[in-house]
């Protein structure tokens, strides 16, 4: 993954969108710190569909559920309790 100032981006911007057209993602730094990331449209794309896709099948799947009625607490029970997956409401 390439990175580039803000500055130097800015100078050789059609060389980096030639970059993020060729698959390769390119990070663009503010003072040492990446703040923003140039990808190309098909892999934007691709992060774009996949929240829908996951939605969608929730939705699916709730709506060839409804003779479930769980309560809160048999919901929260099926939910992952894997260290990573650690949720507070706040």
């Amino acid at each position: 993954m390439e990175i580039s100032t803000i500055a130097q981006a800015k100078n050789h911007l059609p060389k980096l969108i030639h970059s993020a057209e060729a698959g390769e993602d390119v990070r663009i730094s503010r003072h040492g710190k990446v703040v923003a990331i140039l990808v190309s449209v098909e892999r934007y794309q691709q992060h774009f569909q996949a929240g829908k896709g996951v939605f969608s099948a929730m939705m699916r799947w709730r709506e060839s559920n409804t003779s479930l009625d769980l309560t809160s607490d048999e919901v929260d029970s099926l939910r992952d309790r894997s260290p990573a997956r650690d949720f507070v409401w706040e």
